[in-house]
């Protein structure tokens, strides 16, 4: 399973970075919730609106200090990671850390909440 889920965490950064909506529809859970490092609760059409638009291009994203937690059919990962891109035509260049939770539906594992924090 944890091998399953790292994979997945694979996915989910290439899809961030290349905004691939079709990867990451799939990955997200329809009822997620995100709590961004603004502390706004978004939803998982909030959460992909800047991808759909094209307001956020992620440029380098690289993880760091990854943790992950099983708990029978859900797990928990924790990651630190350096996220530099563009916003609304202004630059960034942040270090988050996020926590993910992935939940087993039948046979698919999906985010069902994340959130982040500046550090």
């Amino acid at each position: 399973m944890e091998r399953e889920i790292l994979k997945l965490e694979a996915q989910l950064i290439a899809a961030i970075l290349n905004s691939n909506l079709q990867v990451l529809d799939t990955l997200l859970h329809d009822e997620l919730i995100f709590v961004n490092h603004l502390g706004m609760v978004l939803s998982k059409k909030e959460d992909l609106a800047p991808h759909i638009n094209g307001d956020l291009k992620i440029t380098e994203l690289v993880a760091s200090d990854q943790q992950l937690h099983l708990f029978g059919d859900t797990a928990v990962v924790v990651v630190t990671k350096e996220i530099r891109g563009i916003y609304l035509d202004q630059p960034f260049e942040n270090r988050v850390k996020f926590t993910r939770v992935w939940k087993l539906f039948n046979k698919d594992w999906k985010v069902i909440t994340a959130s982040s924090v500046l550090c």
